[in-house]
């Protein structure tokens, strides 16, 4: 009996996630990286955007997720950093790359992933440009034996098993210095996870597969003053056979020095954020609020995030930020 449940749990503790939830971690300052959900926006600031982020989420509840990431991206060539920029340059089409790394952890099961993207980036308008840009890597998901417990034997110690996973994404992402839009998709390659442990004895479609998800994001800046201004924005998440859900937020800027805003999440929290911008230092935080009726069980969620602005030559970096 006891080898029984070994063999039906672990496959089905894998297939829980894509089968009832969203796969891709998830970050209440998006807004403040569109980078990781969507490789369109790879490259378009005009330095080179290093950012680290840690987020624990349902403080005080057993297993809760922690997330981690480390991300980098910026344009090729020199003409984003020139002070003086011809009509020409500012029609040039433009490369850009990136990379980032990350790891999401939830009780046992744990995720470590690694992208590199690419994206080309051309004029619509004097003010609009659009990017495509596509990301590939690889994910590996992991189940901690020692961290599985069994009421029938507490001093049971189940195997350890991993599964590595090639993966991709494409998004496209247009912007102005007063509007943004951006589509994605991830995990497009949908890849099944291959476990040693019980998924042929289940037969071999349990669910333990990666799910497309779908982002659309859209924003707007709203000057007040010569000093302040409003960014209201929202973005929908779409992933099967998990309900739409929605996030709409809004941030309000002092110059390019201090933000706060605020968000909502359907059904599930509501979230406070502050930060500020100091030379090439961004610092940011949030805290959520659940909503949910898991929120009697849990602290909230915390996140932080940490981005460097590296200029690419001894010049000013654009004081124009749209974020």
């Amino acid at each position: 009996m006891k080898r029984a449940s070994l063999t039906l749990l672990l496959p089905l503790l894998l297939a829980a996630a894509p089968a009832l939830a969203q796969q891709e971690a998830q970050y209440s300052q998006y807004m403040n990286n569109n980078y990781l959900l969507n490789p369109g926006a790879t490259g378009a600031e005009d330095y080179i955007d290093v950012k680290f982020s840690y987020r624990t989420q349902w403080v005080g509840l057993e297993g809760a997720p922690r997330t981690y990431y480390a991300s980098v991206n910026s344009s090729l060539g020199k003409w984003l950093t020139t002070n003086k920029r011809t009509r020409h340059d500012l029609r040039r089409p433009f490369h850009a790359i990136g990379g980032y790394v990350y790891r999401d952890e939830t009780g046992p099961i744990s995720r470590t992933s690694a992208y590199v993207s690419y994206a080309y980036n051309v004029v619509l308008t004097p003010k609009i440009r659009a990017a495509l840009g596509m990301s590939v890597g690889v994910q590996q998901f992991s189940v901690d034996g020692s961290k599985l417990k069994f009421f029938t034997d507490p001093d049971m110690v189940p195997p350890s098993e991993a599964s590595r996973v090639l993966d991709g994404s494409v998004g496209l992402w247009v912007y102005s210095p007063s509007v943004f839009v951006g589509v994605s998709s991830t995990q497009l390659l949908a890849n099944k996870l291959d476990f040693s442990y019980g998924i042929n004895q289940l037969g071999g479609n349990v669910g333990n597969s990666l799910r497309r998800h779908y982002f659309f994001t859209g924003g707007v800046r709203l000057p007040l003053t010569d000093d302040w201004s409003v960014v209201p924005s929202v973005l929908v998440k779409a992933v099967s056979p998990a309900p739409l859900s929605v996030d709409v937020n809004a941030k309000l800027k002092y110059q390019d020095l201090l933000w706060a805003g605020v968000s909502w999440r359907t059904k599930d929290a509501v979230v406070a954020m502050v930060g500020f911008n100091y030379e090439q230092l961004a610092v940011g935080y949030s805290y959520d609020t659940g909503i949910s009726r898991l929120t009697g069980y849990h602290g909230g969620s915390h996140e932080i995030l940490v981005g460097l602005r590296l200029k690419k030559k001894a010049q000013v970096v654009c004081t124009n930020r749209f974020w």
